[in-house]
């Protein structure tokens, strides 16, 4: 029979680990919110809704980005901006993180499809982080230009990732 200590402790190290799961998930999305902010904004110079993107460090270059052939290239084969799938990203990664919480309540998800949710969450933080170094890449060596918010988002996006990566490890710790 297990010591009521053991129990004890037990239950503490549970209330710790979803104690720092909340937190990292509420950094997540304050970081995901930020990062869609940004993609919105990109995205509305795309569709010329406004008229310039704000870059004080690389004076001209963010349009140049954002109107490039690969940017085109992307749009043509998604029929909306490249900025504007990176909006669709971090709002669903948003979603993602919410609905996959830990239940502390019983009106939540059911276990199984929290458990759905916190892998899907994890596959687009991964597609977020994949998407975000390629664009910084073809921002090298492709288009030759730079775009301050683009590589603001793509840092968001490694931040993301690696939250991410704690949060689901601390969650399969949880499931054992």
């Amino acid at each position: 029979m297990p010591s009521t200590s053991a129990a004890v402790g037990c239950c503490w190290l549970a209330k710790c680990i979803e104690s720092q799961t909340l937190y990292t998930r509420g950094i997540i999305i304050a970081l995901a919110l930020i990062a869609f902010c940004i993609a919105t904004d990109l995205a509305l110079y795309q569709t010329r809704v406004v008229a310039g993107v704000w870059d004080p460090v690389f004076d001209g270059q963010s349009e140049h980005v954002l109107d490039s052939s690969v940017s085109r290239a992307i749009r043509r084969v998604t029929i909306i901006p490249d900025a504007a799938l990176g909006a669709i990203a971090y709002l669903t990664e948003i979603v993602f993180c919410l609905l996959g919480a830990p239940a502390s309540s019983p009106a939540g998800p059911p276990a199984s499809r929290r458990r759905l949710l916190r892998v899907l969450f994890g596959l687009n933080s991964l597609a977020l982080v994949l998407a975000g170094l390629a664009l910084v890449a073809l921002q090298a060596f492709v288009v030759h230009a730079w775009c301050l918010l683009c590589l603001t988002s793509a840092s968001i996006s490694v931040v993301i990732a690696i939250l991410a990566a704690t949060e689901l490890r601390s969650a399969a710790v949880r499931q054992r």
